[in-house]
């Protein structure tokens, strides 16, 4: 599932939105996180990500030293590694990926706080996943959005197999 041209604009804008909220990032080393939904076909996430990297290469000098936490969110754990962009883009990082079945799956909320908790430091944190609605289904709505708050939501971009959405969005939902 590669971006098409038009999904490739959707997430150059995105970007842009991200990096110049008022107090994000304003020069240096970037730190970014991708954060996966294990649901994914492990081909589907090999183009997905190496799709995204190299838009994120094109549109800006900016990613070009990049730290880059890649972040595996599944039903049982959230596991975080820093990997070289240029490894994700060689499709190589993804050999020991397995992909896991949705219906035994962490709460929005359980990863929004993780991403909170550990990621704070991240300029731009791009979530992929297979499922909009179950994402939206928060169990606890208070919960997200005290853990999509105050920076999270500014930071965070949601990519979806047929559209994306800022974290302002999606908490206003």
């Amino acid at each position: 599932m590669p971006l098409t041209a038009v999904q490739n604009l959707q997430l150059h804008n995105q970007i842009e939105r991200v990096l110049h909220v008022p107090g994000n990032y304003r020069g240096g080393i970037l730190e970014m996180a991708v954060v996966i939904d294990r649901t994914y076909e492990k081909e589907t996430v090999k183009s997905l990500c190496a799709d995204i990297i190299a838009s994120c290469k094109k549109q800006s000098e900016v990613f070009r030293n990049v730290r880059l936490n890649m972040v595996m969110w599944g039903a049982e754990q959230i596991r975080s590694e820093v990997v070289a962009s240029a490894y994700v883009q060689m499709e190589t990082y993804f050999d020991n990926y397995e992909r896991e079945d949705d219906t035994a799956h962490m709460q929005s909320e359980e990863i929004m706080e993780y991403l909170k908790k550990f990621h704070a430091r991240s300029k731009l944190i791009l979530l992929l996943t297979t499922d909009r609605e179950r994402l939206h289904k928060a169990a606890q709505s208070d919960r997200l959005r005290q853990a999509m708050n105050p920076f999270l939501k500014q930071k965070l971009v949601l990519i979806y197999p047929d559209q994306m959405e800022s974290g302002t969005e999606f908490l206003m939902r």
